[in-house]
């Protein structure tokens, strides 16, 4: 796990936003896929609220959460809110590897290593054509740039009045060299220079992961990819998440049941979450006007993801979190 997983929510209002979307989306399909008797299988950290919401709201009472790291797994023994949790100290991909489902099942592949992306998005590919039909497959991808790397000195143009070097390359034509280098054959050829930005890197992950899948379910005349939710957001790291059904090939059941959900969304046109930072005042200000930039008297700053905050926090209010300190 790495040291930004283990943010509390608290601290990342935007994940809790696109969570809160998640759970949305699974209620919505509760009642005709019978979501109660799915096994939920994820990466639940040390202190297991996603289970816990799973079982509250929907009723699941077979969950695994699949922990690698020796301390975080004691941890989650710990602080399991419900026993019904099973935590197994394994990695993700052997305890899929190492299971027969034989009913079907969520499984939520919470990544966060750049490093790792085509593996990542390899074994998610993969696991769409090993479960069972009706299964609900959700991923989480690490989406900043910079974790392509820094190149060295001279190895970039510097650009003088908007003149490069034609020898040299731009930092953005770099990183797509980077990122080309890493994904190989799963790299889509459209790509551009000038999507090596935070704000637009994340779709190029999520176009990587829409052709990687779609590959695999060609091979397979049982089912197909049914896109449900895909989600574009940054706490500081940018994420993108992507969320599927492994529908049966010739059911086309699933789409009427999200076709009035204003949150369904695809890989190829994700939902840019980006929530301003409120205080408690300016949140029910915003929550209580038609015009609250006209009440509030000024402008709030965006983020380097560039949505409009007003449009953004109108979106999404609902599942703003709001966080309060309480003495215990």
């Amino acid at each position: 796990m790495s040291k930004g997983a283990s943010l509390p929510y608290r601290l990342r209002p935007n994940k809790a936003v696109d969570r809160e979307l998640f759970l949305g989306l699974l209620s919505r399909l509760a009642a005709s896929l019978d979501l109660e008797d799915y096994r939920y299988v994820g990466l639940g950290g040390p202190f297991l609220e996603d289970f816990r919401l799973l079982h509250a709201r929907l009723g699941i009472n077979d969950l695994v959460s699949v922990e690698v790291e020796e301390s975080v797994h004691l941890r989650q023994h710990f602080n399991r809110p419900i026993d019904r949790i099973e935590c197994v100290h394994s990695t993700l991909e052997d305890y899929i590897d190492g299971t027969d489902f034989e009913k079907p099942v969520i499984i939520w592949f919470d990544y966060t290593v750049p490093s790792e992306i085509t593996e990542q998005i390899e074994r998610f590919a993969r696991t769409v054509v090993e479960v069972p039909l009706n299964s609900i497959l959700r991923i989480t991808l690490n989406a900043n740039p910079e974790s392509l790397g820094k190149p060295e000195p001279g190895e970039i143009a510097v650009e003088l009045s908007g003149v490069k070097s034609s020898a040299q390359k731009t930092l953005q034509e770099w990183r797509l060299d980077r990122l080309r280098e890493r994904l190989g054959g799963l790299f889509p050829s459209d790509l551009k220079p000038e999507e090596m930005t935070r704000k637009r890197y994340g779709s190029c992950l999520l176009k990587t992961l829409h052709i990687a899948v779609e590959k695999e379910v060609l091979n397979f005349t049982d089912r197909r990819a049914a896109w449900v939710l895909a989600t574009h957001y940054a706490d500081g790291q940018p994420m993108v998440t992507a969320t599927l059904i492994v529908a049966p090939k010739d059911n086309t059941s699933i789409e009427p049941l999200l076709e009035k959900w204003e949150y369904n969304s695809s890989p190829e046109v994700p939902l840019v979450v980006d929530m301003p930072a409120l205080s408690t005042l300016e949140r029910l200000t915003m929550e209580s006007c038609d015009n609250p930039q006209e009440k509030l008297g000024f402008d709030l700053p965006r983020s380097d993801m560039g949505e409009d905050p007003y449009l953004s926090f109108k979106r999404f209010y609902r599942f703003f979190p709001h966080f309060s300190r309480i003495e215990l």
